[in-house]
């Protein structure tokens, strides 16, 4: 098992690296020296009390009038616990 974590972390360099990054983006444009930007999906905000997706500038749900905390809020307060 120690030698899969091995040539995992490999494999991770080796994709890691900027003549691999090179590659993939001529390949993925076109285009000489363009650098890819691979855009992390965001998980919509939902209200912790009745579930309702909110479009993230609410500061109370409009279903059920639960307080929206946002996420850097509840970021903080894990990390003070």
């Amino acid at each position: 098992m120690e030698k899969v974590h091995e040539l995992q972390k490999k494999i991770l360099k080796l994709q890691n690296t900027e003549g691999v990054n090179s590659i993939f983006s001529k390949m993925i444009s076109g285009k000489q020296d363009y650098k890819t930007i691979i855009e992390m999906k965001r998980e919509p905000q939902r209200c912790k009390n009745c579930d309702l997706i909110l479009d993230g500038n609410e500061k109370f749900c409009p279903e059920c009038g639960e307080k929206v905390e946002k996420e850097t809020e509840e970021a903080e307060e894990k990390e003070g616990n």
